[in-house]
């Protein structure tokens, strides 16, 4: 990827200099967000044993038999990534909700006129206005009594997921112009990794019993927050036709 970076970046005019830039910027990205992304979604689906059957089996309805011949692998189970989004419910309910429940990042915007907000607050034109993320996340008035709780299903209904479409109510990868240009690419990441753990793998914790890190200890600079500590986990491998591939389409 990061090669293809490079070529595609100077292929456009920038310097070896400024490509290096840019390759800083999509480190700090996945190690500031998208891998603890990642492991807050596994973990919440892990700990789960009703979602973790359920998108099991939306997984196993896309997951076809075949090969992939340019790797030489003749039986194959190939999940077709397309039809994740439309086709896995629960998995992208539960994206949304470890996005929503856990995302800290914060908005800097910068005021272009003087304004009064709620008849109260003057906001001054050139000023810099810092809007947290969690607390929009967790607001009781945009999404109810049960903001500050974990529920895998709340994205399920049709009233809640519109709010994906809103900025001013969900906001993980910021709002406007600033909005991660790499969310789509970063989503899907996580989706194939999740989809080849689930699929794969019967994950146990260490001693029986799944336990929620804290984040007391996250730095403020990153969009998710760290675990406070690790999860110790045992993989055995579930039984299933051929290996598993991933066919992007």
């Amino acid at each position: 990827m990061i090669q293809d970076m490079y070529a595609e970046n100077r292929s456009h005019g920038l310097a070896t200099s400024e490509a290096a830039k840019m390759e800083m910027a999509t480190s700090l990205a996945m190690l500031s967000s998208g891998a603890i992304t990642a492991f807050w979604l596994i973990f919440h689906i892990l700990s789960d044993f009703h979602a973790l059957h359920a998108i099991r089996q939306e997984l196993n309805a896309i997951t076809k038999t075949g090969s992939l011949s340019e790797f030489a692998i003749p039986q194959t189970a190939i999940l077709d990534l397309s039809r994740i989004r439309e086709e896995s419910p629960t998995l992208m309910a539960m994206l949304h909700e470890t996005l929503r429940y856990h995302s800290t990042v914060v908005n800097i915007k910068q005021v272009q006129h003087d304004i009064v907000l709620a008849d109260e607050y003057l906001l001054r034109r050139n000023g810099i206005v810092m809007i947290p993320g969690r607390s929009i996340h967790h607001d009781q008035d945009i999404w109810g009594s049960t903001a500050k709780i974990f529920n895998h299903q709340r994205f399920l209904s049709p009233e809640t997921a519109r709010n994906l479409s809103s900025t001013s109510a969900f906001r993980p990868f910021g709002a406007g112009a600033t909005m991660c240009p790499g969310r789509h690419f970063s989503t899907q990441v996580i989706l194939s990794l999740v989809a080849m753990i689930v699929l794969q793998y019967d994950v146990l914790p260490v001693g029986g019993q799944w336990r929620q890190p804290t984040k007391r200890n996250a730095e403020m600079w990153n969009a998710m927050p760290k675990p406070n500590w690790d999860i110790h986990v045992q993989l055995v491998r579930r039984q299933h036709k051929g290996q598993i591939g991933l066919q992007f389409v």
